[in-house]
Parts: structure tokens; C-alpha cells; sequence
């Protein structure tokens, strides 16, 4: 795929997600809620979506920016990095679950302990998958 079109793709998801934060901001201000998490989830993702836009509108423009955002992102050591951080985020996280979950159990807090071991079955369940779709793409 081009790459400049890919940058097009992302420009309008980020973009869809600048409008989601703006209907959340619309809904606070329309049924101000005591809580204010609509408001602060709605103004992070309009803040998001407009920094990026620019980020790739400007990249778009600029030939030479936009050739080295590409090899950023299809450079053999970036892209090992990246799978290297994603496996280690993962593994950390489940490690982190199952610890919780046990430590939770011990204190008497059930369902604290019971929501970590129900992510910790989740995020098993969705390796698992993982790794058969892979397996049979490989």
C-alpha cells in the first residue's frame, strides 16, 4: 500500500476520534453529570485526534519528512523493537495479574481478586487465539 495513503487512512481515524471525543464533551455539557470522566476522556481524545492530524497533514506535505517517517516505520530494528516491547508489555501484564489476583484472594478482597483472574483468562484466551491464527498464516 502507499504509504502516503496510509497516512490518509490514519489522518481520518484520527479525526473520527477527535468527532467521538467531541459527542462525549457534547454529552457532559448536555447532561452534566457529577462525573466529570465524559468531560476529561472527551477533551483528551479532541486533543489527540488534532495533534496527529497535524502531525500527518504535515508530513503529507513534506516529501522528505514523509519518506523518513516511512523508514521509521517499516526499519527492521524499529519494527523488532516494537514486537520486543509489545511481547515483554504482555507478558509483564499477565504476570502482573495473576499476582494481584493471587495477593487479592489472600486478603479477602474477591472481587478484586476475581476481575484480575477473569483478565488474566481473557488475555490467555486471546494469546491463544493469537497464536493459531499466526501459526496457520506462518
Amino acid at each position: 500500500m502507499d504509504y502516503k495513503k496510509k497516512l490518509k487512512q490514519r489522518l481520518y481515524v484520527h479525526l473520527g476520534w477527535a468527532g467521538i471525543g467531541a459527542l462525549f464533551i457534547l454529552f457532559w455539557c448536555i447532561r452534566q453529570p457529577e462525573n466529570t470522566y465524559p468531560l476529561s476522556l472527551g477533551i483528551a481524545f479532541v486533543l489527540m485526534g488534532i495533534i496527529r492530524t497535524v502531525q500527518y497533514r504535515q508530513a503529507m506535505k513534506d516529501e522528505q519528512a514523509l519518506r523518513q517517517k516511512e523508514l521509521a516505520e517499516t526499519d527492521e530494528r524499529n519494527l523488532m523493537m516494537s514486537e520486543r516491547a509489545k511481547s515483554w508489555a504482555f507478558s509483564i501484564s499477565v504476570f502482573i495479574a495473576g499476582d494481584l489476583a493471587i495477593i487479592l484472594s489472600l486478603l479477602g478482597k474477591q472481587d478484586l481478586a476475581l476481575l484480575f483472574a477473569w483478565f488474566l483468562c481473557g488475555m490467555t484466551l486471546l494469546y491463544w487465539i493469537c497464536w493459531n491464527i499466526i501459526r496457520k498464516k506462518y
